[in-house]
């Protein structure tokens, strides 16, 4: 799926309720009024250290996005590539893993 197409996707899975998702840590993502949030985890641990909620938006998104092939086709250095221009790259590539497993169903 393309990113702008797993955009929206993700956007509409997370308007009607929030969804703990982890990278190794857990975190909370939610959307409203098509923005993007990540946040702690309530009800998993352990959860990701976020001092408060975060918008992701749509260009990290994407620009994560690009990567995600890359980084699962094992190139060494493209999640330190990444996190250099986003500090939301690990959920990002989390959400991007998640919803592209979910598409399908």
């Amino acid at each position: 799926m393309n990113g702008e197409a797993l955009w929206n996707y993700v956007i509409s899975g997370l308007s009607s309720s929030e969804e703990e998702i982890q990278t190794g840590l857990w975190f909370t993502a939610s959307s409203r009024d098509g923005r993007l949030y990540v946040d702690r985890a309530i009800y998993n641990s352990p959860s990701s250290d976020l001092s408060m909620k975060r918008i992701i938006s749509k260009k990290d998104f994407l620009f994560v996005h690009s990567y995600y092939d890359r980084l699962v086709n094992g190139e060494t250095g493209v999640r330190r590539e990444v996190s250099r221009k986003s500090r939301n790259s690990a959920y990002i590539f989390a959400l991007v893993e998640n919803y592209s497993i979910n598409e399908d169903e």
